[in-house]
């Protein structure tokens, strides 16, 4: 399992959500990144989803520090053609990038059933800023659940292919499945 942000990027976090307070690795069989694109200089609406992610989270008094990471090359829209063009070097080029990462920095309380977390999205060699408000369910003991929407753009990211196409903003629904990990 690939290991936590490195130690530099952690930073003291006020408030933060008892709920995350520990480790935590993300279960990927209840997790999800979703994404729709506009196709046709917007007018139709792409659905899509990465098939394959991971990750870690440590929180506690004192940082919090981890990691989603999410294969690029488990691109899924329905259709082959069009995730082939996805993987080729005219958007997220997996042969040379093949991780979107979320990088967490820090994570404090909004109220009890939220939390804001700031970290960076990394495509493509490509660090950008992304606060997350996110939403935190505990359906069972051991098991944190972490939900948001947000929408980035493609093009400051790194995704440049079919220019007049396909439009910067792109809508991202993520849920992460965080159990927590043993000793």
């Amino acid at each position: 399992m690939p290991s936590t942000a490195s130690r530099e990027t952690r930073q003291a976090i006020p408030d933060t959500p008892l709920v995350l307070s520990g480790r935590w690795q993300v279960d990927p069989q209840a997790s999800h990144a979703r994404f729709i694109a506009g196709t046709l200089a917007g007018v139709v609406k792409t659905p899509g989803r990465f098939r394959s992610l991971s990750g870690n989270l440590v929180v506690d008094q004192a940082y919090a520090a981890g990691v989603l990471m999410i294969d690029s090359s488990s691109i899924d829209t329905g259709n082959r053609i069009r995730d082939r063009h996805l993987r080729s070097r005219d958007f997220f080029h997996v042969e040379r990038h093949p991780q979107l990462r979320y990088e967490v920095r820090s994570i404090f309380s909004q109220d009890p059933g939220r939390a804001r977390i700031d970290g960076e999205l990394i495509v493509a060699d490509t660090r950008t800023p992304l606060p997350l408000d996110v939403t935190l369910h505990t359906p069972t003991d051991g098991l944190v659940e972490l939900a948001c929407h947000t929408e980035v753009d493609r093009v400051a990211l790194g995704i440049r292919g079919a220019r007049g196409m396909v439009p910067r903003a792109v809508d991202l629904e993520v849920a992460i499945a965080l159990r927590k990990a043993s000793a």
